[in-house]
């Protein structure tokens, strides 16, 4: 499975190939409470029945990961960060040792490539901080590869590829 997940609006969004199970941040839904009922009785899914219900099995489940994402102050957008936050049930409450500091363990087997695109404007300090940012997010998803490309307009990338 290849997910992409976005912060676009409607006409960018729907150019998208479509070899990917395609998530689209602007939705209503309801950011992450810190209940970890995910962890403690669910089992892998938010207790919240909404659109990000599951994003820790879709996530968990991907072999690749694409995020498009604004830049925001060296980080994803705030959909994309809280698409991202409501799938802490893609690891468990165990904790491990990665790289010299701690992490929790993935709940699913499957090794992910992740390539993040951020489009906006940004200082050469906003860009070094997404490049850390998205290294770490590559080691806590235990990914095997981690890829960030920049563009000032979403148009500029000219495609998506993994």
């Amino acid at each position: 499975m290849n997910i992409l997940i976005h912060d676009l609006e409607e006409p960018f969004f729907q150019t998208l190939e479509h070899d990917f199970e395609i998530i689209n941040t602007n939705v209503k839904a309801a950011p992450c409470q810190g209940c970890f009922q995910c962890w403690t009785k669910n089992a892998g899914y938010c207790v919240y029945t909404d659109a990000f219900q599951h994003n820790g099995a879709m996530v968990g489940s991907s072999e690749h990961v694409v995020i498009v994402s604004k830049i925001c102050y060296g980080g994803y957008s705030p959909c994309v960060k809280r698409f991202l936050d409501r799938g802490i049930s893609d690891c468990l409450p165990f904790l491990t040792l990665r790289k010299g500091k701690t992490y929790h363990i993935s709940r699913y087997p499957v090794k992910r490539n992740l390539i993040v695109y951020f489009y906006g404007a940004c200082s050469e300090f906003e860009r070094e901080t997404a490049e850390e940012y998205v290294a770490c997010h590559a080691v806590n998803m235990e990914a095997d590869t981690h890829k960030v490309i920049f563009a000032e307009r979403f148009e500029d990338f000219g495609g998506l590829s993994l």
